[in-house]
């Protein structure tokens, strides 16, 4: 039997790799606010997790971010390279 591959569908998607975090924050809070209600990943890479923690702790301290799944904990294609943003 061949093994089903999973498909994944987002509103949005944002690259965020090479941006500096306060440059990679004001792009996606623009995202955020501009589209209510979608789905948006986040692309920003493996490196040495710097902008990953900042990304992910500035999107849980947003009122325009209503839930964020991890890559990693997720089997999402990126793995810990990319966080998906639901917003409000």
């Amino acid at each position: 039997m061949k093994k089903q591959r999973q498909h994944f569908h987002y509103d949005h998607e944002v690259d965020l790799h090479g941006l500096h975090s306060d440059e990679a924050w004001n792009r996606l809070e623009h995202l955020i606010y501009s589209y209510p209600g979608s789905s948006i990943l986040v692309v920003h890479g493996r490196g040495d997790g710097v902008l990953r923690s900042r990304i992910r702790m500035l999107a849980a301290e947003n009122s325009g971010v209503s839930e964020m799944v991890f890559g990693e904990n997720n089997n999402i294609p990126g793995g810990d390279g990319v966080t998906v943003i639901y917003t409000s």
